[in-house]
């Protein structure tokens, strides 16, 4: 089977939560024979999938106001929904985190009731 009778061709790409994937996953049909790495791919989702998509899609419009930071990163900030300023800046590794945006974060994650 080459890979345009199955629809392997990449369209787009963009960061996606582990909430959002996991919602879109259990829209395939039950009944329908997965893939196994569609399966495994589903088991790992349902183990990981911290929050609900809607939740996810809320905590990354408000990450997404903040300037410093990207979809990317809010991507993983919703993925591993930190509970330290240290967990934060893990995320940022690659530039110097100050307090504030740390506690920007945090905030935004009590408000929404995650942390």
């Amino acid at each position: 089977m080459s890979t345009e009778e199955i629809g392997r061709k990449i369209k787009e790409k963009k960061p996606i939560s582990i909430p959002e994937l996991f919602s879109e996953m259990k829209t395939l049909n039950e009944d329908q024979d997965l893939l196994p790495i569609q399966s495994r791919t589903l088991q790992y989702l349902k183990k990981f999938s911290k929050i609900e998509r809607e939740k996810a899609a809320k905590i990354k419009e408000k990450l997404l106001k903040i300037e410093e930071i990207d979809e990317e990163k809010a991507v993983q900030i919703i993925n591993i929904i930190p509970r330290t300023p240290e967990e934060i800046k893990e995320i940022f590794h690659e530039k110097v985190i100050i307090g504030e945006l740390a506690e920007k974060i945090l905030s935004i994650l009590r408000e929404e009731g995650v942390i």
